[in-house]
């Protein structure tokens, strides 16, 4: 009988894993993923002539892990020789990735914003626990 609930169980974990993999093979690639940034650097190297970029912070703003839409932001300067990064100018971009067929890549489109302050690290664990005492 012990056996049998084992089996139910491993069957149960296998066909929900399956069923996820066959969703997520047509959901929209990450924000940070290579396919969706070599799109970014690409749009913003032709259609806005910002020439070596660098994207900092990026962050998905909607879109779950099997959506087939993503909604990403993010800050970016061009890099500059003897200029710190806290002192290059940074600008918004917001980007949506669209996957609508899983036989085609995925679309990505591109907006500029204005300026942005360079956004802070990111507190660790522990600096963040450590506030809260």
């Amino acid at each position: 009988m012990q056996m049998r609930r084992w089996l139910v169980a491993l069957t149960v974990v296998a066909v929900a894993g399956a069923v996820t993999l066959y969703l997520r093979s047509g959901a929209a690639p990450d924000c940070g993923s290579d396919a969706a940034l070599g799109q970014v650097y690409a749009a913003l190297r032709d259609r806005f002539h910002l020439e070596s970029v660098f994207l900092n912070d990026i962050q998905a703003r909607s879109g779950w892990y099997l959506s087939t839409r993503r909604d990403c932001s993010a800050e970016v300067t061009e890099i500059r020789g003897n200029v710190a990064v806290s002192g290059m100018p940074w600008r918004a971009v917001r980007y949506r990735i669209v996957y609508p067929d899983p036989a085609a890549p995925a679309a990505v489109t591109v907006e500029l914003g204005g300026s942005v302050p360079l956004a802070p690290k990111p507190r660790t664990f522990w600096q963040r626990v450590l506030a809260n005492l």
